[in-house]
Formats: C-alpha cells, structure tokens, sequence
C-alpha cells in the first residue's frame, strides 16, 4: 500500500511539472511504465542510431550524437544541443562531470541509496545520466520506471537507456547494469530544476 501511494504521489508531481505531460503510467499491477508516446521517441531514436550506423564503423563521426539526442528529447532540454545540432557524446561527460550544465552530482552508482533517488528523480521528471568521469565517455541515461535486481551488480538498479560508443547496440527500458559490467566508478548525476 505505502508503493502505490508513493507511485500515486510521484505520477502527481511528474504530471504537474512535466512539460509533455505523460512521460509515465501505471500498469494494471501498479507499476511505472513508459507511456506509447515515451516509447515512440525513444524508439525513433534507436532506429535512427541503427540506421546512421549501417555499413559505417563504431565511432564514425557521423554517429556520435544519440545519446544527447535521447537525453535532450526525452525529457526536453537543451543542454546537449549546439542550435538544432546534437552534440557529440563527449561533450555530455565533460559538462556534466564539471558541472557546467546545471547538473548535480546524486551519488555514486555502487550505492543502493543513489540508485534509489536516481530512480526517483527520474520518476519525477528531472533528466537523470550515469556515467564514468574519468575513464570514458559512456553515458547512460536514467529513465522513469521502476528499479530491477541486478545478478551482476547485486544492486537494484533503474531503469535506463544507452546508445553505446564503443559498439554498435542501443537499448531502452532495461537496467543501469545493461550499460555497465560493474558500477565501480559510476556516477550519477541529476539535472537541477
């Protein structure tokens, strides 16, 4: 009972500051899922990658902009944006980790807790990324819906998607641990509002 008045409760902050209005709905057992339309963007831009990707190599130039391109459509910001072009997923990790996009550090990924509020901010509407500082330029985005165990992580972990740069795949609706082998060295950041 205390989850779904907590979910009720998160659907009624979202839908009130949430400029699309339906990010999310409930299932019929409660949980948090991505509405049609959620899913429709996050799908174009998966065809998209895929198709920018056919016949070119891992990395090509021309393909180095999706996942600022899910994170600015998705949840409608322009952070990642260079007038109507998306910029490159380095740019992502170097403004974040700097702070210099009006981001704030949430916690490491490693932390039951800040996956937890990741999860929950992202159920809010707040643009939420995971990402490693220092190592690369990997960059997953958190997503509404609900947090699922990890067997790799031992951790529940939130819902995410990624536009890898290392390999040609993407996914959506799938846990953080789908984008990263371990969560040493993991952080997350939220986008303040």
């Amino acid at each position: 009972m205390k989850k779904i008045a907590f979910v009720l409760l998160a659907l009624i902050l979202f839908s009130c500051n949430d400029k699309r209005g339906n990010y999310t709905e409930l299932d019929e057992d409660g949980n948090i899922i991505l509405t049609q339309e959620s899913k429709s963007i996050l799908e174009e831009i998966e065809k998209d990658y895929y198709a920018c990707y056919d016949g070119k190599k891992v990395g090509d130039a021309d393909c180095i902009h999706f996942t600022s391109e899910a994170i600015c459509r998705f949840y409608e910001i322009d952070d990642f944006k260079n007038g109507d072009t998306y910029e490159s997923y380095k740019v992502i990790r170097d403004k974040i980790a700097n702070l210099t996009a009006n981001w704030d550090y949430v916690g490491d990924a490693g932390d039951q807790k800040a996956l937890e509020e990741a999860q929950d901010l992202a159920n809010t509407g707040r643009a939420v990324v995971a990402l490693d500082p220092d190592k690369n330029y990997h960059v997953a985005v958190i997503l509404p819906g609900n947090l699922k165990k990890s067997g790799t992580w031992g951790l529940e972990c939130p819902n995410s998607a990624s536009y890898f740069r290392h390999k040609i795949k993407a996914y959506f609706n799938k846990p953080l641990s789908h984008s990263y082998s371990s969560p040493k060295g993991i952080k997350i950041y939220a986008r303040n509002e």
